[in-house]
């Protein structure tokens, strides 16, 4: 049989091979071959068993339209206001992304002061914000927040110096006496672009009294508001951000509503402590275990009692159970959360976790060991360049504003005919301390003494500060300890920095025994 099958077979494939070895099937009889199959790209092909893709393709915008956005971004609160876990994620990322010190870089040590004093009365909370709440580092964090809960928010630049925070949902469309319908431009969400997707104005809208309903305000020009969002598609194809946990929200949620579950499941496998099996013949429980004292006149025994319901509270007191042979006493016990939802919602928290791109040991230290967790870290580094730019990017904006306040007010004076272009800067993102110093501390000398790495890299990656303000301030520890050494003891002191290859609590000066002896 298993022969006639096989001559069958080939029997049905020389039908469509000619001698010369070329294909005689026509177009219409391959046609009507793949008449089940319209593509060749199966993603293109809907099976059924599941929800049928997108088939067109449309501006990012649309699909947040009438209040969508809002709604996207009442959910991500919501998440991170009950979940402690999505709380943590977001935590972790800002602190990953949102921190930087400023360094003034030009070539004229008295201006790079004067930049750095005026940045730092800049950064306290009564010149920086608006509300007299938030200091420099503590707002752009809570701005870098706020775009990634709900997708963009916006920063406006006051003529004083000051900012505020204008969240999302304040940026809405404006009235109709306030659209000129013969405009080229378009009004996108409460934000009017040009044909290209630039900016051209913000309608900014404020809250009503009692923190509820919206009341509008004005339109603000582009160039005085920072617009900080995560954008995907182009400007054309996108005015207004999506934060990348839209993603995992359903994750973070099933997740909240799952560990509700267990927990209750588990409360209520300690409700019932025990199982009683009675004999046949036992009706009640209290007739399988009766009241010792028979002269209780509740007694089931005594015949003047009257009827009781037997209770077993195991945490008053002590029982032994007598029982017959048919008569069985079991404790209830519950494996629970069991071992599959244990490792489906690990699962499910690493997913969610990836949408901010935060490896899973982050959250479990005890996930992986030390080489795992600093590989982890490394490419956990390498995924915070892309919000870190555009934190850069805000931070620029931000910068130019001022600059051209202090020169425009007189509390900057350039020298010379220098002007605001030749000044220069740098916004370097809090690095990470040495893990193990003893080797990493040597390789970083190392690399900079091969050149490659240089002493500003190296301190800016360690977050030790400006290297040449680092010498500055040893300079000047040099100069006072010469100098309080004359003063006490006739000589100067000369402090050593040299820890030589190893700490000096491991070396020893006295000679080791039997060493030395001819």
């Amino acid at each position: 049989m298993l022969g006639w099958i096989l001559l069958m077979t080939a029997l049905s494939f020389s039908c469509d091979v000619s001698p010369s070895g070329v294909t005689e099937r026509t177009v219409g009889q391959f046609a009507q071959t793949t008449a089940g199959k319209p593509s060749a790209y199966d993603a293109l092909d809907n099976a059924g068993n599941r929800r049928p893709a997108p088939i067109t393709i449309v501006r990012e915008d649309v699909h947040l339209r009438g209040g969508k956005h809002t709604r996207l971004q009442a959910n991500a609160n919501d998440v991170n206001r009950n979940f402690a876990m999505a709380a943590w994620a977001i935590r972790r990322h800002l602190d990953y992304v949102s921190r930087f010190e400023f360094q003034a870089t030009t070539k004229d040590e008295v201006l790079n002061r004067d930049l750095k004093l005026l940045m730092e009365i800049q950064s306290k909370p009564l010149e920086f914000d608006a509300g007299q709440r938030f200091g420099r580092e503590k707002f752009f964090r809570l701005v870098e927040a706020r775009r990634l809960l709900d997708g963009d928010t916006g920063i406006l630049m006051i003529n004083n110096g000051t900012v505020q925070g204008i969240e999302a949902d304040l940026i809405k469309q404006p009235p109709a006496e306030q659209i000129d319908p013969k405009s080229s431009h378009e009004w996108v969400d409460g934000v009017e672009v040009d044909g290209a997707g630039a900016v051209r104005r913000y309608s900014i809208y404020g809250r009503q009294r009692g923190g509820v309903g919206y009341v509008y305000r004005k339109n603000v020009a582009a160039a005085n508001l920072i617009h900080h969002g995560f954008f995907s598609r182009y400007a054309s194809e996108q005015t207004r951000g999506v934060g990348p946990i839209v993603s995992a929200l359903n994750h973070y949620r099933d997740l909240y509503e799952n560990f509700n579950y267990a927990l209750a499941r588990m409360k209520l496998s300690q409700l019932f402590a025990l199982a009683v099996y009675r004999a046949p013949e036992s009706a009640t429980l209290k007739d399988e275990f009766p009241d010792p004292d028979s002269s209780d006149p509740a007694c089931p025994n005594n015949p003047g009692s009257s009827p009781k319901e037997t209770e077993i509270d195991l945490q008053s007191q002590t029982y032994v159970f007598d029982l017959d042979r048919e008569d069985n006493v079991e404790f209830l016990e519950s494996a629970q959360p069991s071992d599959q939802f244990q490792a489906y919602t690990k699962l499910v928290s690493m997913m969610a976790l990836k949408a901010l791109d935060i490896p899973y040991s982050f959250y479990d230290e005890s996930f992986t060991n030390y080489s795992g967790q600093r590989t982890s870290w490394l490419l956990y580094e390498r995924a915070c360049v892309d919000p870190r730019d555009d934190q850069l990017e805000m931070r620029r904006r931000w910068t130019l504003f001022q600059l051209r306040r202090w020169i425009g007010t007189g509390l900057l004076k350039l020298p010379g005919k220098m002007t605001i272009a030749d000044l220069s800067w740098a916004w370097t993102p809090l690095g990470m301390p040495w893990w193990k110093p003893s080797e990493e501390l040597v390789a970083d000398l190392k690399s900079i003494a091969a050149g490659l790495s240089s002493p500003q890299r190296v301190c800016q990656e360690r977050n030790m500060g400006d290297p040449r303000e680092n010498l500055r301030q040893t300079a000047e520890f040099l100069k006072y300890a010469r100098e309080i050494g004359m003063e006490v003891l006739g000589e100067p002191l000369r402090p050593s920095f040299d820890g030589g290859p190893f700490p000096a609590e491991l070396v020893s000066t006295e000679t080791p025994p039997n060493k030395g002896a001819a």
